[in-house]
């Protein structure tokens, strides 16, 4: 039999016995269960009582055991171990930046008793997010994959979504955080005319200012997402956006970005930029890239549309190659917006007269410099 420590009363005992025995002592010894309660097991000598040996300090006793005494050696309870978030939120799922009424999936499991999202904070209810209330509530549930389709509000703003992680007995709390930037959505568009064969972006990898540790993906639809973008806490920029701001904009092969943008109503006149097609990188040899703003989604035509002119189209580009952009109403060099109007921003690897012979082996990631030109200052600068 083996017990793991002598209750106080014990101990005291131990000092204070003399070295002549007490006939017919009672001794009570505290110890815990495996179950972790904490019990006393009553032990009542014999006649002969309880000695002190003088040589060894130990405590010599015949006892009978009552009751709550341990049947056998006593195995130390199990610690208790802390709540592992298995498969937390990132990136891929939950992007930096993205816009109003955008849908997103998030996946998660954990090695935990409870799970939930109540420490999230959020300008506006989130479908499929809820905050109050535990998502899962034993173990087998938690551990599972958890797939959460996430669709934003139209409530543009920071919001931060949290999952909250507990164990039964554990005090701490494992957490997987993601920030994200919402901006309004423009006005819906009614569909794309790009040739059959290429795939529009809904998504990208977008690393800021050549910056691997900056990557991130989101959404590729609306030209604030990737040209609007400052830093993760910053709201985004609207159109033009961030000044001389470059993005390596990552596109599988065969596929093209059309990044939606409205033209504030109370842009400046005089206020001109370019979309620049600034350097190269060794997946595009010979590396070319085509750009186009137009009315329409996926407009890859060599010959813009009117009201639109050909300063609209910059077609098999080398690098520096750039397409300008103003509004400057009598300068034909420029590609002429109108405030209050809405446009996209075309982007596709290939030449507009062979937009399926792509120039991508298996992706392009070539930057684009959302470049100032001339004096006006861009809104926000």
């Amino acid at each position: 039999m083996s017990f793991p420590r002598l209750s106080l009363v014990a101990a005291v005992a131990a000092v204070v016995l003399p070295v002549a025995a007490l006939a017919q002592t009672t001794l009570r010894l505290n110890w815990t269960a495996s179950d972790g309660s904490v019990k006393t097991c009553v032990l009542a000598s014999d006649a002969t009582g309880v000695s002190l040996d003088p040589a060894s300090g130990k405590l010599l006793a015949n006892v009978t055991f009552g009751e709550n005494c341990p049947s056998a050696a006593v195995t130390p309870p199990t610690p208790v171990r802390d709540p592992v978030i298995t498969d937390g939120l990132d990136a891929s799922e939950l992007p930096n930046s993205s816009v109003t009424g955008a849908t997103h999936t998030a996946t998660w499991s954990a090695d935990a008793d409870s799970c939930s999202y109540a420490d999230s904070t959020l300008p506006a209810a989130v479908a499929g997010w809820p905050t109050s209330g535990d998502v899962c509530s034993d173990a087998a549930s938690c551990a599972s994959a958890h797939t959460v389709p996430v669709v934003l509000p139209s409530t543009a703003g920071n919001y931060g979504f949290v999952l909250s992680c507990r164990r039964n007995g554990s005090t701490v709390v494992a957490t997987s955080r993601r920030s994200v930037a919402v901006a309004v959505a423009p006005p819906p568009t009614t569909g794309c005319i790009a040739p059959a064969g290429l795939t529009r972006l809904d998504t990208a990898y977008v690393e800021f200012n050549y910056t691997v540790s900056n990557g991130r993906t989101t959404d590729a639809t609306h030209f604030e997402s990737i040209f609007g973008y400052s830093t993760a806490e910053a709201p985004l920029r609207t159109f033009p956006g961030t000044v001389n701001l470059n993005q390596r904009v990552f596109m599988p092969r065969n596929h093209y970005a059309a990044l939606q943008f409205t033209v504030p109503r109370d842009l400046a006149q005089d206020t001109v930029g370019a979309f620049r097609f600034e350097e190269t990188q060794p997946q595009t040899s010979p590396a070319r890239m085509s750009m186009t703003i137009s009315k329409s989604c996926g407009d890859f035509n060599p010959t813009a549309t009117a009201p639109l002119t050909n300063a609209c189209v910059l077609n098999n580009a080398a690098a520096n190659g750039s397409l300008a952009w103003g509004y400057a109403p009598g300068n034909a060099a420029l590609c002429q917006l109108q405030p209050g109007e809405t446009y996209f921003l075309n982007v596709v690897h290939a030449s507009l007269n062979a937009p399926l012979t792509t120039y991508c082996q298996g992706y392009c990631g070539n930057t684009i410099q959302n470049q100032k030109i001339g004096s006006q200052l861009w809104p926000g600068q």
